[in-house]
């Protein structure tokens, strides 16, 4: 098992997409399986938490139908939902502190290393980011 922080999931989530969006290929190789079980196995499951958290603080924090109390949903906001000022400040707020707490969560992760002939071409840094993870 490796030690791995949520944030540093995230940045291989974000260089493997970048990847599948280079060489759309890569996704049905050995290399794009190998990522598949080891994102399905460590770190879907934490992502789902976290995104619950940032849906429960922006319900928690968005405007309500003063007659119904039915939450008043937007489309065309990001968060999806109306607020006021003070709602959107303190939504942020919680956010970021939901953010900052999970970027350090610790969590350990079983790596799922694929055979060496089928990585795709990395530099050093994308090479660091999923050794211990996808690379012996």
């Amino acid at each position: 098992m490796v030690t791995k922080t949520f944030r540093e999931l995230q940045e291989v989530d974000l260089l493997v997409g970048s990847l599948y969006e280079k060489k759309p290929e890569l996704k049905d190789s050995k290399f794009g399986y190998a990522y598949k079980r080891f994102i399905e196995k460590n770190y879907v499951t934490h992502l789902r938490e976290f995104q619950h958290q940032l849906n429960d603080v922006r319900i928690d924090n968005a405007m309500e139908d003063p007659k119904t109390k039915e939450v008043l949903r937007d489309p065309t906001n990001t968060r999806g939902f109306r607020y006021t000022k003070e709602g959107l400040k303190k939504v942020i707020e919680q956010e970021n502190d939901i953010t900052e707490k999970w970027d350090t969560k610790e969590i350990e992760v079983e790596p799922y290393v694929c055979p060496v002939e089928s990585l795709p071409p990395l530099t050093d840094g994308q090479k660091e980011l999923l050794v211990g993870i996808l690379i012996a």
